[in-house]
């Protein structure tokens, strides 16, 4: 009768601990993806992660980001040139930026904040570093500086756009091809305006 006693016992303290290391396993786990995830912020998935209420891939969040930290250096970098240029057809190109990526900014802000995205609202250190630089430069130095600025960033941007197209996204899908239209030609401006200044 002991015998028969024990085992049970032992059974049953099995069984306990079992159920008891099965419970750890699974609120350990539930931890896990939550904690380990460091795309989430207050419980919704952001910055470079697929969202399933969206349904915006990395690749899609990612163009958001980077288009709109493009976007926000060329506003800033047309401000400066608006009071530092010399030359009126860059002051005029300069004011063409800053209407024209204003615009394009509000829309990938909506776009962004429709599709879950955190997109930042300033530059990093390294492109705020080459905008100071920037301000010391006057007249006929910092056209150039600017325009040859310009050539180079809107070839980026015209292949970041491209990229945009292809998007499994719809409605990013459409406004990177859009805004292309509009960046490819700033694009044929810029390398026009610099081959005058030569």
């Amino acid at each position: 009768m002991k015998k028969i006693f024990l085992l049970s016992a032992a059974f049953s303290f099995t069984l306990a601990f079992q159920a008891c290391q099965i419970a750890d396993k699974k609120s350990s786990t539930t931890k896990d993806s939550v904690a380990g995830d460091t795309n989430m912020v207050n419980g919704n998935h952001v910055i470079g992660s697929e969202s399933t209420e969206s349904g915006v891939d990395e690749a899609g969040a990612t163009f958001l980001r980077k288009a709109a930290v493009g976007g926000i250096m060329e506003i800033e970098a047309a401000k400066l040139a608006k009071s530092n240029a010399k030359n009126q057809k860059v002051k005029d190109f300069a004011a063409k930026m800053l209407t024209d990526h204003t615009q394009a900014n509000v829309e990938l802000k909506a776009l962004a904040v429709k599709k879950k995205v955190i997109t930042p609202d300033a530059l990093p250190a390294d492109d705020q570093m080459h905008l100071d630089q920037m301000k010391k430069m006057t007249g006929a130095d910092f056209d150039k500086h600017y325009m040859d600025m310009m050539v180079t960033d809107h070839e980026k941007t015209v292949e970041l756009f491209k990229l945009g197209m292809q998007n499994r996204d719809q409605s990013i899908k459409e406004w990177a091809s859009k805004t292309l239209k509009v960046i490819e030609s700033h694009d044929a401006l810029a390398k026009q305006l610099v081959t005058e200044l030569k």
